[in-house]
């Protein structure tokens, strides 16, 4: 098993991306709000320094100052990568 790590501030994004995956939306884990950017990339460069097998999967190219940030995890399968 894989823990997919990323930051968001649109949800829209996040189905997308676990859709364009094939990932389980039941482990969906979300976390924050972050109040900026950099916080939310800190939290996510955290957790990847953590956790042995992880992968940094999105961190969206344009962002709205005025919109919080918010992290997510997804669990990936070892099968989910097979296929």
């Amino acid at each position: 098993m894989r823990i997919i790590i990323g930051i968001f501030q649109d949800k829209t994004d996040v189905t997308t991306f676990h859709k364009g995956r094939m990932l389980n939306v039941a482990s969906l884990t979300e976390v924050g709000p972050f109040y900026s950017k950099n916080q939310a990339l800190l939290w996510m460069n955290e957790l990847y320094n953590r956790i042995d097998n992880s992968e940094i999967a999105f961190i969206p190219e344009t962002s709205v100052r005025e919109m919080k940030w918010y992290g997510f995890t997804f669990e990936e399968q070892d099968e989910a990568r097979c296929a």
